[in-house]
């Protein structure tokens, strides 16, 4: 337990490190939630999913995974986080049973396990995917939590709790996640409709699982319809923000308008095609005419005061460069192992973030006390080298704010050197977008009306 305990604090450290923003609506029901209970958790980003959930949790949690992955190596390992293999007809096993028996004692393990008020966590989903989607749920986070409660005649008090992770961008660091925790299911509520013969409360049950779990998380239905929410995302979303009085670093004032974003894309999919498709064509070669120029939209908003942005952002990279030196001249090699790292393990894109952190739990404090060391070593001044210590994480985040600056000035100067240079395609581009905003704007009252 002590093991697990120290794991879990530094992944807790790593998660807050990991990400830019890490918000939890709804915290409080994890802390004040008492087995035994089932956590339900949509499935976008593999093995930093678990981690995320585990973390939050005040007590320890039990996993159910692929049964494929276990082995003679992996299984002690798998036994002491307490993960619980699942069998699919496809997954394989070097235990000399059939998967039908080898899920019957996996039912069993979870019977015991939420019998002793445990907390298990499982993605009702099955497989991982990248998307913003809940696809539809397999039936065995039902059969296990009805199937528990009929073993001990519905006295257990069990719970399902849905769980949803919302992330900006799953792949990449400094990134964001929302964690948004949704409202309890009682399986007590099933007593009277359970019978193990049948297979209709099982399906009531997983119904009611996956319009929980779809409260808690933003689904687009398909490639078409997501790539236009994110296009309004982009375009629109600061200034309703600015109009509807929200908090644009709230996450979960973030994930009720994007909600509302997907709800009216949906409508106007559907009920005015023709609006929809001329507000997608124009985004779309807009967005992709920026994209080609290196530009970004916050430049049509700044077009009055682009010098002046020009200026100050040279002189504040010019003073800062000393210190952007110092930090990539410590955190360069830390900071790109993992990457590089990651890609030779693993040609798939989902698995990348989990491994870039677990490896950069290594190898930062693994450079930073080499670097500490050779420093005391050389200079034995125990007082400069505390401060060392203090300034080598500090300076790999000023390294990022800064490339993000450089970036920012990168399309500064390309706005200015095209309004120069070509006046006539600018002039096109603030024509395009201010005739974007005109749609999105009466888009936006058509849709406010039918709410009305």
């Amino acid at each position: 337990m002590l093991f697990y305990s120290l794991l879990k604090f530094i992944f807790t450290v790593t998660l807050r490190l990991f990400f830019r923003r890490f918000q939890v609506h709804g915290l409080e029901k994890l802390r004040k939630a008492k087995g035994p209970l089932i956590l339900a958790v949509n499935h976008p980003n593999t093995f930093m999913d678990p981690l995320i959930v585990a973390t939050l949790m005040p007590r320890r949690v039990a996993f159910i995974a692929n049964g494929s992955i276990f082995n003679r190596l992996t299984r002690p390992i798998f036994k002491y986080f307490h993960v619980i293999p699942v069998y699919r007809k496809k997954d394989t096993s070097d235990v000399p049973l059939s998967p039908a028996e080898l899920n019957k004692m996996t039912f069993q393990r979870c019977y015991d396990y939420l019998k002793a008020k445990g907390t298990i966590l499982i993605f009702p989903e099955g497989t991982s995917e990248i998307e913003r989607r809940l696809r539809e749920l397999k039936t065995g986070t039902a059969r296990i939590s009805l199937g528990a409660e009929y073993d001990n005649n519905f006295q257990l008090g069990l719970q399902i709790l849905p769980i949803g992770l919302n992330y900006s961008d799953p792949t990449r660091f400094r990134s964001d996640v929302f964690i948004n925790v949704g409202n309890p299911i009682a399986l007590a509520d099933f007593k009277e409709k359970y019978n193990p013969e049948s297979f209709e409360t099982v399906e009531e049950l997983t119904d009611l699982i996956q319009q929980r779990m779809a409260e808690t998380v933003i689904i687009t239905e398909d490639e078409e319809e997501d790539t236009l929410v994110k296009q309004v995302e982009i375009l629109y979303k600061n200034q309703l923000f600015e109009e509807l009085v929200l908090d644009s670093k709230a996450q979960k004032d973030e994930f009720d308008l994007i909600k509302q974003i997907v709800t009216a894309v949906r409508y106007f999919e559907h009920h005015r095609p023709t609006l929809f498709r001329s507000m997608q064509v124009k985004m779309s070669n807009y967005l992709d005419t920026l994209h080609k120029l290196r530009l970004s939209d916050e430049i049509f908003t700044q077009t009055k005061h682009l010098s002046r942005h020009l200026r100050s952002t040279v002189i504040l990279l010019i003073l800062g460069l000393p210190v952007y030196l110092f930090g990539l001249f410590f955190n360069y090699l830390p900071y790109i192992l993992p990457s590089k790292i990651a890609r030779l393990i693993s040609s798939d894109i989902s698995y990348r973030a989990p491994i870039m952190m677990t490896l950069g739990i290594f190898t930062f404090p693994l450079f930073y006390g080499l670097q500490l060391w050779a420093f005391q070593a050389i200079f034995h001044q125990p007082q400069l080298t505390i401060g060392l210590a203090v300034c080598l994480p500090l300076s790999g985040f000023f390294v990022l704010w800064y490339w993000g600056q450089v970036t920012h000035l990168s399309h500064v100067w390309q706005a200015i050197r095209l309004f120069r240079r070509k006046p006539t395609l600018m002039q096109t581009l603030s024509s395009e977008r201010t005739a974007i905003f005109q749609s999105l704007n009466e888009a936006k009252e058509l849709y406010l009306k039918l709410g009305e």
